[in-house]
């Protein structure tokens, strides 16, 4: 069930996506850039491959993310769809991530939680007739 909403929840922002890039006026395409796609993209790649931490992960996805988007509203075009397409599988591949470690995280508080399961045994004078009789 959990797995249907998220892929609805995907498709959903895929498509958010989409119909803005679509609905956007048509630039002409900048000769000049002030950032670098195969550095960022490289970076990515790296991000990904090594062994990072997952938050250190979707940073950089989330960077990727950030200036695919900004391409994406300078571009017209074959570009500009080049670039939407890489967009969504970025944003497809950052919400895998999140995913799979959402899922993780549940999984370590399910086995916490079952390890802790265990009642303790209660000394005789806690229990709560003993001080009463005492008396």
């Amino acid at each position: 069930m959990t797995s249907i909403l998220h892929a609805l929840r995907t498709a959903a922002v895929s498509g958010a996506v989409l119909l803005y890039a679509t609905s956007a006026a048509p630039q002409s395409a900048a000769t000049a850039q002030d950032h670098d796609h195969k550095a960022a993209a490289g970076e990515a790649a790296k991000a990904t491959k090594a062994t990072l931490t997952t938050p250190e992960r979707i940073a950089a996805l989330d960077r990727r993310i950030q200036m695919l988007s900004a391409d994406m509203r300078m571009f017209s075009g074959e570009m500009k769809v080049e670039v939407m397409a890489s967009l969504i599988s970025t944003m497809l591949e950052r919400q895998a991530l999140v995913e799979s470690e959402m899922k993780n995280m549940r999984e370590s508080m399910m086995q916490r939680m079952t390890r802790r399961s265990e009642a303790p045994v209660a000394a005789a004078e806690a229990e709560p007739g003993s001080l009463c009789a005492a008396n």
